[in-house]
């Protein structure tokens, strides 16, 4: 690890009472310790955010409270490098820097994971931290919302939300009202309000009541009046038992008639709302589908149907090769004469780790596109989609690029390194190396299509004996480039960190024996090289049940440090269903090469192309028959 805090600075705060707690629960993350004899530290909040230090004193400039934090951060940053002096004033046309931690795929973050990840925000400088809950927060009197799910208590709420109030972060419940419900719909208890396996029922008294229960409960709980409402991708609203009560009714008059009831509860409450744009913008597309289409206008009377107080959040990961797509979907929505916030994602939803690449490329033009806009508000979305594979914590190299773009659009990679290793204590190219999960960025630059830079996660979980990506390995073997990444993390290491970089030697490793495998069972049983296979069946197998178990090992670590038990259970069965064909792809070969079975018939079937994706499931990747 490059960045090591040997001899704590000493800092003598001449400062506000009320921010000593919290300037006390980050001195062991920045190094330093409070001394009547150290650098001394004053405060002052104004128009200005930065830091000045000159003559053994330090100010820290800021506008609002979370600014504070980050600016204490640079000021440890340069006296532990060794300066004297420093003057920095910071871009401040972002009014809001926001990251969003999703709580809702099968993973929920601890209380200490929570309040870890806020020091990290405030370090950061952010100063919104959004929770996504679709049923992971309790409601009294439903006992199957969140059931088996580990959803949050109200007092672990509350605790949450005091300790991000400390450090001046406003801590938004960010929850779904209309889709994405599936989770929850499931249970005999929610059948009164369901119409489709993942909508809620429109028009009908008892949605009413729950959703009144809902947003009740969490503008009990959070100090903010803000809500995030959800409401994107209600694709199929109206389409299940809606229809069979009330008959066909346009999707988009049923959402619109929604809207209306749903945000008499809202006021009701107090709260000023904000939502995800996308469906208004499908429902006018050529294919009612589209979100980002060029063409799409959005007639005037459906923006007087929009809420006057909603804001509305454009969300857009960077998917698309059209590098003017966030210029012209942002003078869309400020045609809307609503709110805007714009939301960018840290594409932590593939795997084992994050893109960074993706993240880096679509951020910082996406970024830029805000600034040129005049948009000021700005979120930092990290999903953990299906099932959490991807750590909290793998996130920090997004959180930290995202935010240093915020305060300085025109940030060196060489500063963006030094920042993200003073706020976390990581090692830059060990974590930014994660992302050879993926592939090689820096040697294989060719990339036709988004979902090709995803091949980590399909590699990762594809059946040993099916093989349904051994085609596109024939095509792009990725062994030698897997043998090459677990070199970057072999050796012991120390620090914080130390566990996330075994656990990635040990993933890097499990790939570099699976891709070797798939490169060539199949090829090895059409040849009938019944002594390489031998040699599969006694030696490469064996091996890479012994590396499944490792992963497994680190991976269940790395849970059980970040997250509640709850969701694991779905990774046991992953992990274990991995073991178990591994041992009976060894069972099968044996039984051929003696003689015992004629054929094998996963080995008998063609392989055929199929391409990567970047939002596979695990289902999908690791067989066809996924239903």
């Amino acid at each position: 690890m490059k960045h090591k805090f040997n001899t704590k600075t000493k800092l003598n705060f001449n400062i506000d009472a009320e921010y000593i707690p919290a300037i006390k629960a980050l001195s062991e993350k920045l190094g330093f310790e409070i001394s009547d004899g150290g650098t001394r530290v004053s405060a002052e909040c104004g128009d200005r955010i930065g830091v000045c230090l000159k003559d053994g004193e330090a100010t820290l400039y800021f506008r609002k409270k979370h600014q504070l934090f980050r600016e204490l951060g640079l000021l440890c940053e340069a006296l532990k490098a060794g300066k004297a002096c420093l003057d920095i004033t910071e871009d401040g046309h972002f009014e809001t820097v926001s990251a969003m931690i999703d709580a809702s795929r099968c993973a929920v973050p601890t209380v200490e994971t929570a309040k870890e990840l806020i020091e990290y925000f405030a370090i950061m400088g952010y100063g919104m931290m959004m929770l996504y809950t679709e049923d992971t927060i309790k409601i009294e009197g439903l006992p199957y919302f969140g059931y088996m799910r580990g959803g949050y208590t109200h007092a672990e709420i509350r605790e949450i939300d005091d300790y991000a109030y400390s450090f001046g972060i406003e801590l938004v419940p960010c929850i779904e009202c209309y889709g994405h419900m599936e989770r929850y719909l499931i249970w005999p208890e929610a059948s009164k309000i369901k119409d489709t396996p993942t909508v809620l029922m429109a028009r009908s008294e008892e949605t009413k009541k729950f959703l009144d229960k809902w947003i009740g409960t969490v503008a009990s709980l959070f100090r903010s009046r803000k809500i995030h409402i959800g409401m994107d991708e209600a694709h199929d609203m109206g389409r299940g038992a809606f229809m069979d009560k009330n008959g066909y009714v346009p999707s988009f008059d049923l959402f619109n008639e929604y809207m209306s009831e749903l945000m008499e509860v809202i006021n009701k409450y107090g709260l000023t709302p904000m939502m995800w744009s996308d469906m208004y913008f499908r429902v006018h597309s050529a294919s009612r589908q589209d979100y980002y289409d060029e063409r799409t206008v959005i007639p005037e009377e459906t923006k007087k149907l929009i809420p006057e107080n909603m804001q509305m959040v454009f969300w857009y990961y960077g998917e698309s090769e059209d590098p003017q797509l966030d210029y012209y979907m942002l003078d869309k929505h400020k045609a809307l004469c609503r709110p805007i916030m714009f939301a960018t994602g840290a594409w932590s939803w593939a795997g084992h780790f994050p893109e960074y690449n993706m993240m880096m490329k679509s951020n910082r033009h996406s970024l830029c596109a805000c600034r040129e806009k005049g948009v000021r508000e700005a979120m930092l979305t990290v999903w953990e989609n299906d099932n959490a594979e991807c750590g909290y914590f793998t996130a920090l190299f997004s959180l930290s690029y995202f935010a240093e773009l915020c305060y300085d659009p025109d940030i060196t990679d060489e500063r963006l390194k030094e920042r993200f290793e003073a706020a976390t204590g990581g090692d830059y190219d060990l974590f930014y190396k994660l992302s050879y999960y993926h592939m090689d960025f820096e040697n294989d630059p060719e990339i036709n299509h988004r979902d090709e830079r995803f091949l980590g996660k399909s590699l990762f979980w594809q059946d040993v004996l099916s093989g349904i990506y051994d085609y596109e390995l024939w095509q792009r073997p990725r062994s030698e480039h897997y043998a090459l990444a677990k070199k970057v993390y072999e050796g012991s290491h120390t620090g914080k960190w130390a566990y996330l970089y075994d656990y990635a030697y040990a993933v890097m490793d499990f790939l570099h024996e699976k891709t070797y495998i798939a490169e060539r069972l199949s090829k090895l049983y059409r040849a009938n090289d019944k002594d390489s296979l031998a040699d599969m069946a006694r030696v490469h197998f064996p091996a890479l049940i012994e590396k499944c178990r490792r992963v497994y090992d680190l991976h269940r670590f790395s849970w059980m440090r970040d997250n509640k038990v709850f969701g694991w259970q779905n990774m046991d069965v992953r992990y274990g269903g991995m073991i178990a064909r591994c041992e009976r792809a060894i069972e099968y070969i044996e039984d051929y090469i003696s003689g015992r079975i004629s054929a094998i018939p996963e080995l008998e079937e063609e392989r055929l192309p199929l391409k990567y994706h970047a939002y596979i499931t695990y289902q999908r990747a690791f067989t066809v028959n996924y239903k």
